[in-house]
């Protein structure tokens, strides 16, 4: 874990604010350098097919952040057939500190919406669309009520019996509730994607495919443009699977990411900040029985930033040259899941990654995340669930933002909960659930602990 390091001046700030720029870093123990470095990224979340190595992401209070390890290409669900669903839901939360700062605040969130999902065949192709819309009331403040909106849809192909995928995109527009934010503001992130995958599998096993994932993310607050980010992600695989066997799995995943509204003080003037990541991994899955699923990958992990060097502030004044930081390394991942009876149900999963930052003040993050979950069926219309994640990440090339008044180096956010749902019938169903989260974080000014209360009411309908 890298030391704590001083905070840009006074004077950087302002320079950030007015231009939005990565603030030159007051960094004693770099030298100067004059020789550029290289650079690589990975990103990514959503629902559907190949990426080569999972996409990490933050304990979740309701739903705002993904899962622990997750993959896919987009949030929009596959509607298989002449099908279509359709749900109303009103989810209403209830959080001791809903803005996650230091002084506690509480308020009561209410998020009604509505969604609807189509699939019509077309030949041997499926065609697929989805849409939400919905709206997110926090009584007593105004200022965080805001519309909550998505649509997505594509084509799930197939040529002859072996070779098949998807082509889609989607427009997300909602509230940036994300838990690594420092501080939940009035932000509503606007997230564009366009997506396309492909995979050949051979009848002795053999398998090959590949994915590609193009990724906008706007910010309407003026304090957060310089989050703004496009990015672009390659991911090709090689794979050899039977039943007897399991399945395994050779990936890498290229990603090329832009921040468009951040610039770099360097010694040829300002440049547009970026990143580019590399990530290779050998992968293997197996269902052993009926009773336990099991998923393990190890990877290799490189970044670079651009540019390679910026400019900095030494003890005495000088302004120097400094190289950005750069990761190499070793990453993981791995899911268990066991059917201990009929009733019963454990779930692990664990991870460690490198990931952009469309949220943090950092070029990138360095992430290892752990999750584990119990869940018991109580009869055929009632389950209980307990569950326990925790999340640290390590932040590079940290900056100073109008919401992060001095850089973050890590933090350590952990969640506990505990969930009720009753479903006796296909028509509705109604959850509760009561987490407590809090965040240990270096500098410390940024901690927090929130304990959190959630009802969700579900009506669904149609023919799936």
């Amino acid at each position: 874990m890298p030391p704590a390091r001083e905070t840009c001046s006074t004077l950087s700030v302002k320079m950030y604010v007015r231009v939005r720029l990565a603030d030159p870093l007051r960094l004693p123990d770099l030298a100067p350098v004059t020789r550029p470095f290289g650079a690589r990224a990975v990103a990514g979340c959503g629902a559907v097919l190949l990426l080569a190595s999972p996409v990490l992401a933050a304990p979740s209070i309701d739903g705002d952040n993904q899962p622990v390890v997750s993959s896919g290409l987009l949030m929009t669900p596959v509607i298989d057939g002449r099908n279509w669903t359709a749900a109303a839901t009103l989810n209403t939360v209830f959080d001791s500190n809903y803005r996650r700062a230091p002084i506690p605040e509480s308020a009561l969130r209410l998020s009604p919406a509505l969604s609807l999902g189509v699939g019509l065949p077309l030949g041997r192709q499926q065609l697929f669309v989805g849409a939400n819309f919905g709206r997110d009331f926090t009584l007593g403040h105004p200022e965080f009520n805001r519309n909550r909106s998505g649509i997505g849809g594509g084509i799930a192909w197939r040529v002859g019996a072996r070779c098949s995928g998807l082509v889609g995109g989607e427009h997300q527009n909602r509230l940036n509730q994300v838990f690594e934010q420092v501080e939940f503001t009035p932000n509503v992130q606007k997230i564009n994607v366009v997506a396309a995958s492909a995979k050949c599998q051979s009848s002795t096993g053999f398998g090959v495919g590949g994915s590609v994932r193009h990724e906008d993310i706007e910010n309407d607050r003026p304090e957060r443009q310089a989050f703004n980010l496009r990015s672009t992600v390659y991911a090709p695989n090689l794979y050899y699977g039977t039943p007897t066997i399991g399945q395994f799995s050779l990936g890498a995943t290229f990603n090329d990411t832009t921040y468009s509204g951040r610039l770099v003080p360097t010694a040829a003037g300002f440049q547009q900040d970026g990143i580019k990541m590399f990530s290779g991994r050998v992968g293997y899955s197996r269902a052993l029985g009926s009773r336990l699923q099991l998923s393990l990958g190890a990877s290799y992990l490189k970044t670079a930033p651009r540019p390679s060097t910026q400019l900095s502030i030494d003890p005495s004044g000088v302004v120097i040259e400094v190289p950005r930081s750069t990761f190499s390394g070793s990453g993981y991942d791995g899911s268990i899941g066991y059917q201990a009876s009929s009733r019963l149900r454990f779930d692990i999963s664990g991870s460690r990654n490198v990931r952009i930052s469309p949220n943090v003040g950092a070029s990138f993050i360095v992430t290892q995340a752990f999750s584990a979950d119990v869940a018991y069926r109580l009869g055929s219309k009632l389950e209980f669930g307990l569950g326990a994640n925790r999340l640290q990440n390590d932040y590079k090339n940290s900056f100073v933002s109008p919401d992060e008044p001095v850089r973050r180096i890590s933090d350590r956010t952990h969640r506990v909960h505990a969930q009720l749902d009753y479903a006796p019938v296909a028509l509705y169903s109604v959850g509760f659930v009561v987490s407590h989260q809090w965040r240990e974080s270096n500098p410390a000014i940024f901690d927090f602990k929130s304990t959190t209360a959630s009802l969700r009411l579900r009506v669904k309908l149609g023919r799936v």
